[in-house]
């Protein structure tokens, strides 16, 4: 959880910045969460440089618009927020239609619709906003 939520903070300091791209060490909960930003193609593309053991990602911007506008990380260390697969529908419809909702799930790390579809609730981690 530790890394997504650096993986996150460093997508939002490249969108305020307005990067063309951001840098990550290479680890495999690093790269999963890139194959997962990439699946949904909320980035462009990413690179492996082996050889300096790092992930270069390319931000997506649509019209030059960051395509998340806001990333508010919901539970904490402290305080989890755990959630239902029928809760789930009504906090997306509370929350707004262009919110990306990550939970952290027995299945992994998955967004609000794969979790739907598989029926199953889970950790509601973050929210992303288009």
């Amino acid at each position: 959880m530790k890394i997504v939520r650096e993986f996150l903070t460093k997508l939002s300091i490249g969108y305020k910045c307005r990067r063309t791209h951001i840098t990550l060490c290479l680890t495999p909960e690093n790269y999963k969460i890139v194959k997962l930003f990439y699946g949904k193609s909320w980035i462009k593309v990413y690179q492996i440089q082996s050889n300096q053991n790092q992930i270069k990602v390319w931000l997506r911007y649509i019209k030059n618009k960051p395509l998340f506008t806001k990333i508010e990380f919901i539970s904490t260390s402290g305080h989890r927020k755990y959630i239902t697969k029928e809760g789930l529908t009504y906090f997306k419809k509370n929350k707004g239609g262009n919110a990306r909702i990550l939970l952290n799930t027995s299945y992994g790390l998955l967004n609000s619709k794969i979790s739907e579809n598989l029926a199953i609730g889970g950790e509601i981690s973050y929210i992303l906003y288009e």
